[in-house]
């Protein structure tokens, strides 16, 4: 896994790339909290991951509601690519509206089948 974090005032970019695994789950989690800790909007493009597993896709819901918790935004851009989108879909985080703790309509998950 790599990633780089882009900061322009308030908001921040980090691109991920490869893979996004358990093996993987201790640095993204470290990598996430100091980049909302910098920023009040954290953009994830996750155009260059190879592959995400469970533990990934859980992290990134978990620092989806611990930015909202703190008023601020997390947010994904980017293509996503078909494997990418076969285990969002085969996970069950696919949807088409956000859990109870998404009361500001921003879920990552949003615009599923």
């Amino acid at each position: 896994m790599d990633f780089n974090v882009e900061q322009s005032g308030a908001v921040g970019v980090m691109t991920i790339g490869g893979e996004l695994t358990v093996q993987h789950a201790d640095e993204l989690k470290a990598a996430l909290m100091r980049s909302l800790d910098a920023v009040d909007h954290l953009i994830l493009n996750l155009d260059k991951v190879t592959e995400i597993d469970l533990s990934c896709l859980q992290l990134l819901c978990s620092a989806h509601r611990t930015s909202t918790e703190l008023k601020k935004q997390l947010t994904i851009t980017g293509n996503q690519s078909d494997a990418l989108k076969q285990v969002i879909e085969t996970a069950g985080y696919s949807r088409h509206v956000g859990c109870a703790f998404d009361c500001n309509k921003s879920c990552l998950w949003l615009g599923g089948n």
